[in-house]
């Protein structure tokens, strides 16, 4: 059963009976932990849901929750988008992940003339129209889900090229490095750091300290982190230790930047 179906299924569950546990998802669908949660984490992407410890509740059982929370993620991601595409230079050569802050970042990007590498449709589809910039795909085997390719093919094909900057985007960040729950994903992402100069990821304040099954990469290899809210002592501990460069997108009452 795809991804898709399962979700399905989850919506049909929770206009009945309002809430589900992570457990619950196991058992109903044969699925791991970490599929399990993947799930979870869509359906709240999706507003469909509000995530709680050991599963998530309906969304519409918490209509102002459910309302602040897409508005607020929104915002950020726009604003960490804006500031990622500052990083960005003529005739850069550059690489892109899948994500919807780093397809933002390409939307915003500004310059005379570019040349980007990526594995996501989306980004080709929004590099489109920009004939100053010239785009090239990473294929392999195409994720309906995702909209991108992943897969020993796609990887090999990262491994022509050499970019200057690679924005990706992270599922986990903590003392582990950058991980993600997908075994592909991870595979691609790592030979995607490999071909590039510079790493930075673009994540917000909700992915510090998550530890996913399958790991990245570890965070000596990231040099730039941007995200929308200042990490806590821990965190900045950790990126200090390992001479990340750490941006925090202006906010009231915070700090901008620790180098």
């Amino acid at each position: 059963m795809s991804q898709k179906q399962r979700l399905e299924r989850v919506r049909e569950w929770l206009a009945v009976h309002k809430e589900i546990t992570l457990e619950g998802l196991m058992e109903e669908f044969e699925v791991s932990r970490d599929t399990a949660r993947r799930d979870l984490v869509k359906l709240e992407e999706d507003g469909d849901v509000i995530r709680v410890k050991g599963g998530a509740i309906l969304s519409k059982e918490v209509p102002q929750i459910k309302q602040y929370h897409k508005r607020d993620q929104t915002v950020a991601k726009e604003k960490i988008a804006q500031k990622a595409s500052t990083f960005i230079q003529d005739f850069d050569f550059i690489l892109f992940d899948t994500s919807t802050t780093v397809a933002l970042t390409a939307k915003y990007m500004k310059t005379k003339e570019a040349t980007v590498l990526t594995n996501s449709i989306d980004i080709v589809n929004i590099l489109a129209e920009r004939p100053e910039v010239k785009v090239y795909m990473a294929g392999g085997r195409f994720n309906a889900f995702n909209r991108n390719f992943v897969g020993f093919h796609t990887a090999e094909e990262l491994e022509k090229y050499k970019a200057d900057i690679l924005f990706i985007g992270a599922c986990g960040l903590g003392s582990n490095g950058l991980t993600t729950p997908d075994e592909e994903e991870a595979f691609v992402k790592k030979s995607m750091i490999k071909a590039a100069r510079k790493v930075i990821v673009l994540t917000d304040h909700t992915k510090f300290h998550k530890d996913f099954f399958h790991r990245v990469c570890d965070l000596s290899v990231i040099d730039t982190v941007i995200t929308d809210e200042w990490p806590d002592e821990e965190m900045q501990q950790l990126m200090r230790m390992h001479e990340i460069e750490h941006i925090t997108i202006p906010n009231e009452g915070k700090r901008e930047e620790d180098e």
